[in-house]
């Protein structure tokens, strides 16, 4: 396996304009204002990869479950369908930038699977929210729960500025790729939620496992 730890820190990234809100989600559990829908620009910047989560090379939480339209299941039954990439993002019901990638990365559903990977969006939103939006969108790919972020908390990629509010339990933006075994192949953690791996550099994280 190729060392590619610090590939994303060293490709552009797309940057999303910024929407009504720049920081944190509100306090209480009134109705986010995240809402505008987020605008691609030309302009490029690193995309910024931190230190978070389990290291490559570590065993995934295979026990740990999510829920779905089918019913409860732990990501051991999940990876056997083959080898998956877990695109973890903060709300499909709030988050712009959220929305925007999950409907992106649509469009490279084909070319996973032709790579050998299957793709899973993960958040903590109800299954009935998510089916909506998945539905909303035509996804191609299926999208897992992790109400309570027991998923999000065992992979140690939960977002620690928010301490209370809606957004209480909500990861990092992450790309984590795990083989069928249960090994973690490869991550992408952004320091940025505004700031996601492009299509072209979930591609290029696959190619270079």
């Amino acid at each position: 396996m190729k060392r590619i730890a610090s590939l994303f820190a060293l490709v552009p990234a797309l940057t999303f304009a910024a929407c009504s809100e720049s920081g944190p989600p509100p306090a209480d559990n009134s109705d986010i204002t995240e809402t505008a829908e987020p605008i691609a620009t030309d302009e490029v910047a690193e995309l910024p990869t931190i230190d978070a989560g389990l290291a490559i090379g570590a065993t995934a939480p295979v026990n740990v479950k999510f829920q779905t339209g089918d019913g409860e299941k732990t990501l051991a039954t999940v990876l056997e369908d083959g080898p998956a990439i877990f695109v973890f993002t903060r709300s499909v019901e709030w988050c712009p930038f959220c929305q925007t990638q999950l409907k992106g990365i649509n469009a490279i559903v084909s070319d996973l699977k032709e790579r050998g990977y299957n793709l899973y969006g993960v958040s903590y939103d109800s299954v009935e929210s998510q089916d909506r939006f998945s539905k909303n969108q035509m996804l191609e790919y299926t999208m897992l729960s992790d109400e309570g972020s027991a998923a999000i908390d065992a992979f140690d990629i939960r977002d620690p500025q928010y301490t209370e509010g809606k957004a209480v339990g909500v990861p990092y933006a992450s790309v984590i790729v795990v083989d069928k075994d249960g090994k973690i192949t490869a991550k992408s953690i952004s320091g940025d939620f505004k700031k996601r791996p492009t299509n072209d550099q979930l591609l290029a994280i696959v190619d270079a496992i």
